[in-house]
């Protein structure tokens, strides 16, 4: 198994085998609150008109997400794993528009598989990974944007292969450093501690989202 990780939406056009998206700060932990909360499928979308003319089509749709850390005019609700955690969504479908997150999911599009991972169901991509036993995995941390390194990614990612290779890294430190990133202090300016505490939770949920190319949605 050759696992590598690479980096932003560059990163994510050039990921193969498996690749597992990874946006720590929110969106990958937006799509696991969403489907604990027993969403049928959530289908992402990259731009905000985009999302606005499903929305249109299917006005039964939820339409979540994000710009800047807040969700634009016409939007359902944001981008937001704690708010999500709240809201009862069993068999509802989701459109998801971010300013990074979803972007990589469609813009993997060499990848045989699509995952959706973060600290939340690391345990739980961990076990996949090594049951499928793919020749090739891709961790891609996304980063601010899709454009820029964040710390939160690039460590979580880290994590990730480290465990894959039979390591045993220290989920308090890597914490620790995440804390003290300025994706962290990002968070607290918006006022967005509850979702800074949602994003650092380590194995809370089984749940491994997976994109499906056909249909254009996780589930």
């Amino acid at each position: 198994m050759k696992i590598s990780i690479k980096s932003c939406l560059s990163g994510t056009r050039s990921a193969g085998g498996t690749a597992v998206i990874i946006d720590v700060f929110r969106g990958s932990n937006t799509i696991i609150s969403c489907l604990m909360q027993g969403a049928e499928c959530i289908f992402p979308v990259a731009g905000v008109e985009a999302a606005l003319k499903i929305k249109t089509s299917h006005p039964d749709y939820l339409l979540f997400g994000e710009r800047k850390g807040h969700p634009p005019v016409g939007f359902d609700g944001d981008n937001s794993p704690a708010k999500a955690s709240g809201l009862k969504l069993y068999k509802r479908k989701i459109i998801l528009t971010t300013s990074a997150c979803t972007k990589g999911i469609l813009g993997a599009e060499k990848s045989k598989e699509i995952l959706v991972g973060s600290f939340a169901n690391a345990g739980a991509i961990i076990n996949y990974i090594r049951n499928t036993n793919p020749k090739k995995v891709s961790l891609v941390a996304i980063g601010l944007d899709a454009e820029k390194s964040a710390a939160e990614d690039d460590l979580c990612a880290i994590y990730i292969k480290e465990k894959l290779e039979g390591k045993t890294p220290d989920f308090k430190k890597i914490k620790d450093q995440v804390l003290k990133s300025r994706g962290s202090s990002r968070l607290r300016k918006l006022n967005l501690d509850d979702d800074l505490e949602f994003c650092l939770k380590l194995n809370i949920s089984r749940i491994i989202p997976k994109f499906d190319k056909n249909s254009k949605n996780i589930r």
